[in-house]
């Protein structure tokens, strides 16, 4: 399966979390909590649609000005994400500015909170000096944050401490593989119409719908979308990532990141403490690299990625890393 997701951490595994994930062929892309930011360009900054926050610590949220100010004078909407009492906590980073010069600014921050299955909204814009709008609410169904025809983030509350920290699933809707030597023997000119056909077969079209496929000596040829399903591509499940922020060692959270991370291409989980220091872990409310590992494993999940690593283990940095692989590996 080729990827459609491109998930990087921005500060490596020491550094604050955030998680950059490109969607392939798209042009945009997601972000998973947002500690520091400056490793991303503007142009990957401007490519997020939506931002997704697992708890209000400041290593998980001091990126946000610098997100701001970079989306600021553009006519944009960003959407942030997380749990019960951001609305507030971003009300009053955006109240801790002067904001006498942006009238006419078009930028819009929609910001959403998730708690007990229910989704709550504030806007805010730029040309009301960011001003709140008034609330409105709904159900989110089977934890759906987000969804769209392609893709759709899902979200687990976890315990960290007396706070809760949200995990988030990103799930591809559908893989649509495109086999190249197809292309070739009908003689259709790879593009961006294939992507479009892609869409198109997610969003279950009719078969009988035609699109316009560019020849390769030239011109277009009319063909059906159940005919091109038939000859140049296959379906199969898609892709999945899931990320695991700040977590307490506890039963009831490894059982909740088991169900959300089952079968999931990457797991993208905290691993602040060796096992060995989890008097330590259970103290300070995260996951030893040998749980996160050992959660790896039992969840199906076919790659991990380790991160969040407690500076006291700079001076071995590769340690967490090669205890949670142990696991993951059941060696």
């Amino acid at each position: 399966m080729r990827s459609v997701f491109y998930p990087h951490l921005v500060n490596g595994a020491f550094g604050d979390s955030a998680l950059y994930v490109r969607i392939a062929h798209r042009g945009e892309a997601l972000l998973f909590d947002c500690g520091e930011l400056h490793a991303l360009s503007p142009r990957e900054l401007l490519k997020l649609h939506a931002v997704f926050v697992s708890h209000g610590h400041i290593d998980h949220l001091i990126g946000f000005d610098h997100l701001l100010r970079t989306f600021l004078y553009l006519d944009r909407q960003l959407y942030v994400y997380g749990p019960a009492g951001l609305i507030d906590q971003i009300r009053q980073r955006l109240a801790g500015y002067t904001w006498n010069l942006i009238e006419g600014y078009s930028f819009v921050l929609t910001v959403r909170e998730w708690a007990a299955g229910e989704l709550r909204e504030c806007s805010f814009h730029a040309e009301n000096r960011f001003e709140p709008v008034p609330l409105r609410s709904w159900p989110s169904v089977d934890g759906c944050l987000l969804a769209t025809p392609d893709w759709t983030v899902r979200v687990e509350s976890l315990t960290h401490g007396s706070i809760a920290s949200l995990a988030f699933s990103l799930e591809e809707t559908l893989h649509v593989a495109i086999h190249k030597d197809a292309l070739i023997a009908h003689e259709y000119q790879p593009g961006p119409w294939l992507t479009r056909f892609k869409s198109l077969v997610r969003r279950e079209e009719p078969d009988s719908r035609e699109l316009k496929v560019p020849l390769v000596e030239g011109g277009f040829k009319p063909v059906s979308l159940g005919v091109l399903k038939q000859t140049i591509a296959h379906c199969e499940a898609g892709m999945k990532v899931v990320y695991v922020a700040d977590a307490a060692p506890t039963t009831k959270n490894c059982q909740k990141i088991l169900n959300l991370a089952q079968n999931a291409h990457l797991l993208v989980i905290e691993a602040a403490f060796a096992h060995a220091d989890l008097d330590r872990a259970r103290e300070r409310n995260h996951l030893t690299a040998r749980l996160s590992g050992e959660l790896g494993r039992e969840a199906g999940a076919a790659r991990l990625l380790v991160y969040h690593h407690s500076p006291r283990y700079q001076e071995t940095p590769d340690l967490l890393r090669r205890e949670a692989m142990v696991a993951f590996e059941g060696k």
